[in-house]
């Protein structure tokens, strides 16, 4: 097989050369990077460690306390701009799947479904395991065929203490390159054998559908009071062996299709899935949201993962734990896939909790889009009165969600329609005799009110003729526009509502419901009231009451509405 670090495409010659030719001298090397020779030689040997790294540990997954050595200042400047030329000269082995675009977790797991048996090693210390000598090893050879002073001083940039450290960009790729050889290796081994192999980082699987595995590859030992003891095979440690790494013999696993089988944290007994445990983990969380509050939810469970190790709690819990969640919800769509049945509800439980989240949460959760107006109907309503309004907001510059036009085949209808909701600034509530008769769209206009109350939405209602409002009783007291046929009428109010009052803040429990503004007349936002006449509506108009009885009074029906105690 053909070395997959050397002849890199001709569009990368320009990557770690000067006027077409490689880096010699530690000279040609500060110059490339743009920085002063005798600065960056003064930072790397002569400066102290607390100015080129910051130290901290995170826990581990499995337990235990991960170093971690950020690299700073003129350091990190400079392995950020290694970083794109090593992107741009690395040419992927097929079995690779650790930090490399477009690969994942995901992509290393479905080699392995359907398999009868899985084998899983860990390498012992992988990132300190690639030390400095064969960092400088490889910028001497194909692609990047530096002179000998120039690879010293870059290998001195991107190692830290004889290895690669952990939260340095450039250790990921620089691992990729140096595992070549072993998964070339490992590859050959592996067709060979009639297996299947695949890498992620330090994570080495290996499956067949063989009645069993060649011995050659792994064995089992009788231990004592019985059972097996894993081991890897002659062949297979040899070839790790040769490669320059370790095997941990602790977490040398073999898997058969009767039990579970993992790879990289995921399921593989049938397909690609995510483990039991983190639903089951993420369900309880939610729930504890949703019983106790985020605030006591969030110290339970931060006294719970971190006390037991002696971590003391985050700054922020509540922040804190709502990111965890968010975290476990967004593992769950790149597993699972956005358009999967359990995804789509447990977003549709996180949005019940957490109605409007974040910019950032709701593209990396949800994937959702912002929107100006989100156009709530009936859909005896869609051709007459929702369509020609959605044209008319593209056709003057406003964006808004429309079912028919966002909802794709095979998504789900509901937490589609409650992810738009969470993104949209204003709700554009179509009330017609047929929305005021039938279950969703009551429902639909009532959660916009509710999170209208809470500060976080505004609500315009468009009325149709005269409907009933017994139960949208929230509406008596709101100004609205009047349908007349005039789509684009309706737009400009709307666009004029937008413009005069600011987009509602974020946060919940704000307090501050923003006004509907707009003039009397025909196609204006007037009183809305049980009936459509003037003298009606005055009469039906209720009483300012007290802001907290009002508020009490608010959120009990609130509750009453969504079945809450």
């Amino acid at each position: 097989m053909t070395d997959h670090t050397s002849n890199p495409p001709a569009a990368n010659a320009t990557c770690l050369r000067i006027d077409g030719r490689p880096l010699i001298t530690t000279q040609d090397l500060a110059s490339y990077l743009g920085v002063f020779h005798g600065r960056m030689i003064d930072t790397l040997y002569n400066r102290p460690a607390n100015v080129r790294y910051r130290h901290f540990e995170i826990p581990k997954r499995t337990g235990g306390m991960r170093p971690i050595h950020a690299p700073i200042g003129l350091v990190r400047d400079l392995q950020d701009k290694l970083l794109a030329d090593f992107k741009a000269l690395y040419r992927a082995h097929p079995s690779s799947h650790g930090f490399i675009e477009k690969r994942g977790v995901t992509t290393n797991a479905a080699f392995h479904t359907g398999q009868r048996w899985v084998l899983n090693i860990d390498l012992e210390g992988f990132f300190p395991s690639i030390n400095f000598g064969r960092v400088r090893g490889l910028f001497m050879k194909p692609p990047f065929e530096m002179g000998s002073a120039a690879a010293t001083v870059c290998a001195q940039i991107v190692t830290y203490r004889n290895g690669l450290p952990q939260g340095a960009p450039t250790s990921p790729i620089l691992s990729n390159f140096i595992s070549a050889q072993l998964d070339r290796r490992l590859s050959r081994l592996a067709r060979q054998n009639r297996l299947v192999y695949s890498r992620y980082a330090d994570d080495i699987t290996f499956s067949t559908n063989m009645a069993q595995f060649p011995v050659s590859v792994v064995v089992r030992e009788p231990v004592e009071g019985g059972g097996f003891k894993v081991l890897a095979g002659d062949a297979l440690a040899l070839a790790i062996e040769k490669s320059g790494f370790e095997i941990n013999e602790k977490k040398v696993r073999l898997q058969g299709h009767h039990f579970h089988q993992g790879v990289t944290g995921l399921c593989v007994n049938k397909r690609v899935n995510v483990g039991r445990e983190r639903i089951r983990k993420l369900r309880a969380m939610m729930h504890a949201w949703r019983k106790f509050g985020v605030e006591r939810a969030a110290d339970e469970h931060f006294r719970k993962y971190r006390g037991s190790r002696k971590l003391l709690p985050p700054s922020r819990p509540a922040s804190a734990f709502r990111n965890v969640v968010y975290g476990h919800l967004s593992f769950v769509k790149m597993v699972r896939g956005a358009d999967d049945k359990v995804f789509l509800k447990l977003c549709a439980q996180v949005l019940a909790l957490d109605p409007n989240p974040s910019k950032f949460i709701r593209q990396m959760v949800y994937g959702a889009d912002d929107y100006d107006v989100f156009i709530s109907h009936a859909s005896e309503d869609k051709e007459a009165i929702a369509r020609p309004i959605f044209e008319a907001c593209k056709r003057q510059g406003l964006k808004a969600f429309l079912d028919e036009a966002h909802i794709g085949f095979g998504e789900s209808f509901a937490s589609k329609i409650n992810t738009a909701l969470g993104a949209s600034r204003t709700v554009l509530a179509i009330v017609t005799s047929h929305s005021t008769a039938k279950e969703w769209p009551l429902q639909e206009i009532n959660t916009a009110l509710a999170l209208e109350i809470s500060g976080e939405k505004n609500v315009v209602p468009l009325m149709v003729g005269n409907p009933d409002l017994t139960l949208l009783p929230l509406l008596r007291t709101k100004r609205w526009i009047n349908w007349g046929d005039d789509a684009d009428s309706v737009v400009k109010e709307l666009k004029q509502h937008l413009a005069n009052s600011a987009a509602p803040e974020k946060s919940a429990g704000s307090g501050k419901v923003p006004r509907i503004a707009g003039r009397r007349g025909t196609s204006g936002l007037k009183q809305a009231g049980a009936t459509g006449t003037s003298s009606q509506q005055a009469k039906a108009k209720p009483s300012a009451a007290p802001k907290e009885q009002s508020s009490k009074r608010n959120n009990g029906w609130i509750a009453r509405l969504f079945g809450r105690k």
